[in-house]
């Protein structure tokens, strides 16, 4: 991390790499010339260290303007889920959610990629034979190909699809955490929304 040091702080540094003795004791003398001279290399380093500064501020993903543009890409968004559009925050957020689900792996990570969203979710696996088919009338649906389930447990998780959400894509105004989770899940496994309310 960057620490930002004033004009004075600047010079006094570089008057301190001067050997001891008479004839570099002006260094320290705030009307010599040799302070002056001191005191205008130092105004290169301070112009130096706050481009230093604007660079590391500029290249963290969470304060970023210039370079959201790169992150995003860096990331492939826009995509399914995010959009790459709306206020620097916005995006910013999306960049920081992106990032954050490249390491999900376990119930807990899923549950903290959630409360990003502002979301509490209950995150539970299940083996394919536990859960029971979906029925539909005149047409029964399984899950062919999931060896295991993720259940994803909240309240207002999903809309209109009591009490379970559908593992395929009959997706219509997903939220941007169903697309993620559906994103990061493992390929053998499916995922399921419920309501808890």
């Amino acid at each position: 991390m960057i620490t930002s040091h004033d004009l004075e702080q600047q010079t006094d540094s570089l008057a301190s790499y001067l050997p001891s003795g008479r004839l570099f004791e002006a260094a320290w003398v705030g009307d010599s010339n040799f302070r002056k001279l001191l005191k205008g290399l130092a105004g290169e380093l301070f112009d130096a260290e706050g481009l230093i500064k604007q660079y590391q501020d500029e290249y963290a993903p969470d304060t970023t303007n210039n370079f959201i543009s790169e992150w995003e890409s860096a990331l492939g968004i826009p995509d399914d889920c995010f959009s790459g559009s709306g206020t620097i925050i916005e995006r910013r957020r999306d960049v920081m959610v992106k990032l954050a689900a490249l390491g999900v792996q376990t119930a807990g990570d899923y549950e903290a990629l959630a409360l990003t969203f502002g979301k509490v979710v209950t995150v539970t696996a299940l083996s394919a034979e536990a859960l029971p088919p979906y029925n539909v009338p005149f047409n029964p649906l399984g899950l062919p190909g999931a060896r295991f389930i993720i259940v994803v447990q909240g309240e207002n998780l999903v809309s209109g699809l009591p009490p379970y959400d559908v593992p395929f894509d009959l997706i219509v105004g997903e939220s941007i955490l169903e697309c993620l989770f559906r994103k990061v899940k493992p390929a053998n496994c499916d995922i399921i929304f419920r309501n808890s309310n």
